[in-house]
Formats: C-alpha cells, structure tokens, sequence
C-alpha cells in the first residue's frame, strides 16, 4: 500500500476479479474529506448490511487530479460530484481568504448577494488549489494523472495546462450562476481537451440542452443564438477570477490557467460566429 505525502492511500488488488475489491481514498478532496468503499457485487445479503456512507459513495463521481513533480512532489485533488446532478457535493474545508470575499473583485454581473454568499462559490472551492501552487511557475513541466471511474489520462504538461483542466472542473460546478450550464459537461470531464474538443464538446452538449428544452414545451435554440450570450458571461467570470487570483498568488500559474480558459471560450465563440464551417465538411456525404 503506497501513501503520499497528501495521504491518498491506494489497496492493490487484481481488479480483474471482480468478486471483491477495495478501494480506499483519505485526501484533501473536493467536496468530501474522507471516502471509503467496498463493493461485494455478488453477495447481495452482505451487500444489504453496508452502512448507509457505501450507497452516498456509490451515488457519486469521482475525479482525481495528481500532479507529480520532478524533484518529487506530488499534490492530489479529488473532484467529488453527484453522479445525477454533476454538483459538487459539498464544499471543501479550508482557511477563509479575503480573495475568496463575494465582493473582492466581485463580476460585473454577477447576480449574488453577499448576504446570502458571503463568498464568491467559485472561489472559495479554487482557495486551496490557489494556495498549494501559488509559489510555483506557470511553465514548470509536472506529470499529471488524472483517474476518473472509466478511465485514467496521463501527461507531462506546464503546471499552467493541468490547473486549466482542474480549475475549469472545479469552477464549473462551484454553483456559479454563470458557469451552471457547464456543469453537465463537466460531468463527463475530458481533461487537457484542445480548442476543438472544447468547442465540440461545448456545442453538442448545448444542443442536448435544447432538446430537452423542446420535450419539456420550451422554444429550443438550435441556431445557437443564446450560446454567444452564454459565453460573453464566462468571458466576464474568467476576468473576475484572473483578477482574484493575481492578488493571492506569487506567482502566474493560476492566473495562466484562467487566462487559457478565456481564450477557449473565444475561440469557441469564434468558431459559432464562422457557423462551424471548420467542422462541416466532417458531416458531408
């Protein structure tokens, strides 16, 4: 069993067999500190007597961001959503900031009020991910896993691109208004997604959205007229958050990460503007 200097522990076992496995998480997540489970998938009485924490395990989705570093290092965050909502379950434990404020560098159009949010939700879930990089630099090369229930990825990126693929996770489903209609994309996360992924992954799930709209007697919008509106929100969210996090970091790699995410929420806006004209040829005969 190997622990970490964050305390992920890890039973290894032949997960080929899939009559019994264990699998045990105690880190610094998001959206829960601790999370324990063993699956007996073919003993239903014992199944029966599991505490209630097994099914609240079993009814979520869980992302897992490990960046290693060279010299070493290793941080770990666990991205805890219900597998139904895509929200975070809860929100993570830690030291209160005055970056994290409501009205700190509060967006332009943000619709909260403090008395009800005395913190901005996206902020106070990026808090800790802030202050565990905020002496490193934006293009320092790091290894970053990233495991989800289906699948793991793995790449050496700068720090700047791994914290684009977290900060966007996270962001997304911290209860931001603007951010919301992200949050059922975010539940199929993609990590180190190009422009294009984006872009397409962007657009098809608004699409969904519409449907959906339509079966429930709404006006769908599949001209995609509202998306451009969508984004110019994000766009004011991006400058927002930058602004915070350039007053609580030392250094570039948070604010790098946002100023990324705007420019793939640009680059998708561009994209729609042209009519998806560079996609187009993909669907003729």
């Amino acid at each position: 069993m190997a622990t970490n200097q964050r305390g992920v522990r890890r039973h290894s076992f032949n997960f080929s067999e899939p009559d019994f496995w264990v699998f045990e998480v105690v880190n610094r997540g998001i959206g829960d500190d601790t999370a324990k489970a063993v699956s007996l998938p073919h003993f239903p009485l014992l199944a029966s007597m599991l505490p209630s924490q097994y099914w609240a395990w079993m009814a979520t989705t869980r992302i897992t961001y490990c960046f290693l570093f060279p010299d070493g290092r290793s941080r770990v965050y666990e991205v805890v959503l219900d597998a139904e909502t895509g929200r975070q379950v809860s929100v993570p434990l830690g030291s209160h900031h005055a970056w994290t404020d409501l009205e700190y560098e509060k967006c332009r159009h943000c619709p909260l009020k403090r008395e009800e949010h005395p913190e901005c939700p996206a902020a106070k879930n990026l808090a800790f991910v802030v202050d565990d990089f905020q002496l490193e630099q934006s293009f320092e090369k790091v290894l970053v896993e990233v495991v989800t229930a289906e699948r793991t990825y793995r790449k050496e990126v700068p720090i700047q691109d791994g914290l684009f693929s977290l900060v966007g996770l996270i962001m997304s489903t911290s209860a931001c208004p603007h951010l919301d209609f992200l949050r059922p994309m975010a539940r199929f996360h993609l990590p180190f997604s190009t422009s294009k992924e984006t872009t397409v992954r962007s657009v098809s799930f608004y699409l969904l959205r519409q449907y959906f709209a339509a079966k429930q007697g709404c006006e769908p919008d599949y001209r995609l007229t509202e998306l451009q509106r969508l984004y110019d929100a994000i766009g004011e969210v991006n400058l927002g958050m930058a602004a915070r996090m350039r007053s609580a970091s030392k250094t570039d790699a948070q604010a790098n990460a946002i100023v990324v995410l705007d420019l793939f929420a640009q680059l998708l806006l561009d994209q729609v503007n042209d009519k998806l004209s560079s996609f187009e040829m993909l669907f003729s005969s």
